[in-house]
């Protein structure tokens, strides 16, 4: 019911949002086909801590952006000053990141999708061998003057070769294993 709740105010927002949004360009809403740009995806590990960070007495900057990757195409090691919602709708996206003392890499397919906390978490993603195309809703904090904190340094657990099939999730079931840690750190 959280999730759901959660959702909701990330939809009634983004109208209220966008209008804020005005430091990138925004794409003009008639060159837009109507209709639902995602649907029924899947996405997982929603850390309703990390939304209730990025808004401030009700408000937050909300970007929905759509993203075309070429095969194996790299986002880079970055950050975002909030939360972000993917959902992946062609091809597949593999999310690289630090939990728990290992680097983990899941691959998200079509109709699959994922939570980024944002506020400092570093991560990239990595567009399969058939390239992607996803849509990223970035939740921010009011004011925030940028959706992308690029140029981070990569998280030690994920600089050094996988040391076996135990250090990498590709393929496994994509089960929140963040739990229900309170730190967005």
């Amino acid at each position: 019911m959280k999730r759901m709740l959660a959702i909701a105010g990330v939809v009634t927002v983004a109208g209220a949002g966008a209008a804020f949004a005005m430091h990138v360009t925004q794409v003009d809403p008639a060159t837009v086909p109507t209709g639902f740009l995602a649907a029924h995806n899947k996405v997982e590990g929603i850390r309703i801590a990390s939304l209730a960070r990025a808004v401030d007495d009700g408000k937050a900057d909300v970007f929905v952006q759509h993203v075309s990757f070429t095969a194996n195409q790299d986002t880079g090691w970055h950050s975002h000053p909030g939360p972000v919602f993917v959902q992946v709708v062609k091809g597949s996206l593999i999310y690289e990141d630090a939990l728990h003392g290992k680097c983990r890499r899941i691959t998200y397919t079509a109709g699959e999708g994922f939570f980024d906390r944002g506020f400092g978490h570093v991560h990239h993603a990595v567009a399969g061998p058939e390239g992607a195309e996803f849509y990223p809703v970035y939740v921010l904090p009011p004011g925030s003057t940028t959706h992308l904190i690029p140029g981070a340094t990569p998280p030690a657990e994920c600089t050094s070769p996988p040391r076996g099939d135990d250090d990498d999730d590709e393929g496994e079931e994509h089960a929140d294993d963040e739990g229900d840690e309170d730190d967005d750190e």
